[in-house]
């Protein structure tokens, strides 16, 4: 997953400074707006076709995957869930509840109305899920709907924790599944090994952001390339400084939502009626977790996901239809989640500033 710079999150915050009034009364009309940069505009598309490739070559994994295991049996997995979706859905929102609240605490001692810290969460889980890369741009939208409420350095700083917590809440319980992977399988596994090392890289790049966020010379590197979060680069780093590089509550509750995940994979394994408990959950969450970075690219990682827990079905106890119904079944939950959010960006109000 990459790593959320600090200018990101401050440039999605910062505002222009209109500066002082003209003297005199007369009216001054505003210059108009600088033209787009045709560098950065073709760069822009060209990671967009990118992107929409990518898409489309998942796409056609998960379509190839499907017709490989059969549609009719992938139909029956998924339509033996149906009675489980209440309860993966209120699992899905206690995980979501879990990031609220982190974000909640890294907010003191400043004041923002839960229903606004729901709101935020809500309508950026479309942003995280959905998009290539989402957890760093989700990151970005949640600091630039933060700033209203604690200032842009504050937010800016909010969003540069959230995104090495994430990456460091996600460690243990991958290191969990490597263990439990490596005892379903009787010993070393490519796919244990995998997991190992993706929890190594975890631990180091959560650590990389939260020590590279409190140098002065990231600072001086926002200073220099980019002038408006530029104006921003010393009360970030006070921001920063408020609280230590990997907070313990909020971390905490970050933690308790990879839990969550877990648990979620455990009844999906229950659900398609195979071996479940606390090892099968683990190692089914470090599979969906591996292809999750994986595909970490890939709109939604469609495809990714799917063709990991192919490969794994058969150290999972799974047949390949059944292990490809489960990584659906996560699309499925995260695609309606997705909707509700957009559905809540129109029509849910931002509440106002605390005084």
């Amino acid at each position: 997953m990459a790593p959320l710079p600090p200018a990101r999150a401050a440039e999605e915050c910062a505002g222009g400074d209109p500066g002082p009034a003209p003297s005199g009364g007369a009216r001054v009309h505003a210059p108009p707006p600088a033209a787009p940069d045709a560098p950065a505009a073709r760069r822009a598309r060209r990671k967009a076709l990118l992107h929409a490739a990518l898409g489309g070559l998942g796409l056609a994994a998960l379509a190839a995957l499907i017709r490989h295991v059969g549609a009719a049996e992938m139909l029956a997995a998924v339509t033996r869930a149906a009675p489980f979706v209440p309860f993966l859905i209120a699992l899905e929102a206690a995980r979501i509840g879990c990031e609220t609240l982190a974000t909640g605490v890294l907010c003191a001692p400043r004041r923002v109305p839960i229903a606004e810290l729901l709101r935020i969460h809500v309508v950026t889980y479309p942003v995280i899920t959905l998009m290539p890369a989402g957890r760093p741009a989700g990151e970005a939208v949640k600091a630039a709907l933060l700033s209203p409420h604690v200032g842009a350095a504050h937010a800016a700083a909010i969003a540069t924790t959230n995104q090495s917590l994430t990456l460091l809440c996600s460690a243990p319980l991958s290191l969990l599944a490597a263990i439990a992977l490596f005892h379903i399988g009787g010993g070393t596994s490519p796919l244990a090994l995998g997991v190992l090392a993706h929890a190594a890289l975890l631990v180091a790049s959560g650590l990389g952001i939260a020590f590279a966020a409190r140098q002065r010379a990231a600072s001086a590197w926002i200073t220099r390339r980019f002038a408006r979060a530029g104006q921003l680069a010393a009360a970030f780093q006070e921001a920063v400084h408020e609280r230590p590089p990997v907070p313990a509550w909020p971390f905490v509750a970050c933690l308790a939502g990879r839990a969550l995940q877990a648990v979620q994979y455990g009844v999906l394994l229950a659900v398609v009626g195979a071996e479940s408990g606390p090892l099968r959950a683990l190692a089914a969450y470090g599979v969906g977790a591996a292809g999750t970075a994986a595909g970490d690219l890939i709109p939604g990682q469609v495809g990714a996901t799917d063709g990991a827990f192919a490969l794994a079905a058969s150290l999972l106890g799974l047949t390949e239809s059944s292990a490809i119904a489960i990584s659906l079944l996560v699309h499925l939950l995260q695609a309606a989640f997705a909707l509700a959010g957009i559905a809540a960006a129109l029509v849910w109000r931002r509440s106002p500033p605390a005084p």
